[in-house]
């Protein structure tokens, strides 16, 4: 069932929304309460339209109407469906807790996690390292190409990349992986948030670096190419 958190944040490239979508989104999460507790936290700010759920073709989202706190409406812009009533709360922003969430997937996996951690690319965060490998972690798989590519062409060596499912990881992303000896792994298969908040490891990253990473044999003067190389590659095979 964890699936269905790990999809929904990689749905969320800013790591925020009203309290009204992360109910709607992960309602149906059995560890949704655990997860609020420990890892979301009220910025203060509120939304001004929320995503709207009604069966129509438009697509358009509600705007919200605030008549005072105990009067809060969605409304269609296109009146195609009834307004919905909202509690002063479903429309306040909560935002990922990044810290708290990176520190315990690192304990999980026994990741030295980095005081200094920053976000060096766009849409991506170093963690730390695992027994001298760098370990990146991004929400974002929609530019996954750009990401893996900005990665090995800034440090050139293998790297550790954390993604929430393998959903976008295409058959040219993962044979750059393989022959960089890099490793993808996927939050959604190997990570179970447990009811104390913290996370539970179905293999340790040794593992998923052997099963998933044989290393592969080079030539004496073999070079490593860019991803889009690989794409073009397989595009034109």
């Amino acid at each position: 069932m964890d699936r269905i958190f790990w999809n929904y944040l990689e749905e969320l490239p800013e790591q925020e929304a009203a309290w009204s979508e992360w109910q709607s989104g992960l309602a149906s999460w059995y560890r949704f309460n655990t997860f609020y507790t420990h890892y979301l936290r009220v910025e203060g700010r509120r939304v001004k339209r929320l995503n709207c759920h009604s069966p129509c073709e438009q697509g358009y989202p509600r705007q919200v109407i605030e008549n005072s706190p105990s009067d809060i409406k969605a409304v269609c812009p296109q009146n195609k469906a009834d307004s919905i009533q909202l509690k002063f709360r479903d429309i306040l922003i909560y935002s990922l807790r990044l810290e708290a969430l990176h520190q315990a997937i690192c304990a999980t996996l026994q990741i030295n996690y980095s005081v200094d951690r920053h976000q060096e690319h766009d849409n991506v965060w170093h963690l730390g390292d695992y027994s001298g490998t760098e370990v990146y972690l991004t929400y974002k798989t929609s530019t996954l190409t750009d990401t893996i590519s900005s990665l090995y062409l800034s440090y050139q060596k293998p790297f550790i990349l954390m993604v929430p499912t393998v959903k976008n990881i295409s058959p040219e992303i993962q044979q750059f992986i393989d022959k960089n000896n890099s490793v993808l792994l996927s939050m959604e298969t190997e990570l179970t948030l447990q009811p104390d908040g913290s996370f539970k490891p179905k293999r340790s990253i040794a593992e998923c670096m052997k099963s998933c990473n044989q290393p592969c044999p080079r030539a004496g003067n073999s070079v490593t190419l860019p991803i889009e190389a690989y794409g073009y590659l397989a595009y034109n095979e």
